[in-house]
């Protein structure tokens, strides 16, 4: 058995045992036809000495390991891959990064693209890369303009009640004012003597 086949046993098994690791959304990239892509898979310390790289590709919908890779640079590619599209690189320090440079993709090669490290038993978010397709135009949000209110500086009609009570203190003032002139004219006659009064009343009948 070839050092590829017991890899891609191994990568099969640890694919199975790992799918249920998956929670977050891959990175979606938009790439051109005959494009080329980098990705990466970071480890937080220094137990992933050996990484698995596949991908799922989605109008066959087949899954294809990809390359073999271990810290020291060796590296194993899957049957029928070229060398020169798929490399891989490592590099270390305080978190080891394993990386996959793809190049030449077609529009049949759309689909996940991810990592597997052979002493962890978990999956990294990974990549779907997709060759030749445009991504999608954002629409800019809709701003809302607020229409100005407007503002009435006539002053509200006047009630019927209020109309009345404008006429009715005027007329009560005028009542009064005749009321306390009639009322001192009477005083003042009643305060004058018969004669006088007789002699006022006698001219009065003269004229």
């Amino acid at each position: 058995m070839t050092l590829s086949c017991m890899c891609f046993g191994l990568f099969i098994w640890m694919a199975a045992a790992s799918l249920a690791t998956i929670q977050a959304t891959p990175y979606v990239l938009y790439t051109k036809i005959n494009g080329s892509e980098t990705i990466t898979c970071e480890c937080p310390d220094h137990s992933c000495q050996e990484v698995f790289w596949y991908r799922y590709l989605e109008r066959t919908k087949t899954l294809q390991f990809l390359l073999y890779c271990n810290s020291a640079g060796r590296e194993r590619h899957g049957e029928n891959l070229s060398a020169t599209r798929f490399k891989g690189l490592v590099s270390s320090g305080q978190r080891v990064v394993y990386t996959l440079r793809i190049t030449g993709l077609q529009e049949n090669e759309i689909g996940f693209y991810s990592c597997m490290f052979k002493t962890k038993n978990t999956m990294p978010v990974g990549y779907y890369i997709m060759p030749g397709v445009n991504p999608p135009t954002v629409q800019p949000p809709t701003v809302k303009t607020k229409t100005p209110k407007k503002t009435c500086n006539c002053k509200p009609p006047m009630s019927p009640k209020g109309c009345e009570q404008s006429v009715l203190w005027p007329g009560i003032g005028a009542l009064l004012l005749l009321a306390i002139t009639l009322a001192g004219t009477l005083y003042y006659f009643s305060r004058l003597p018969k004669k006088c009064r007789h002699r006022f009343t006698k001219t009065n009948q003269l004229r």
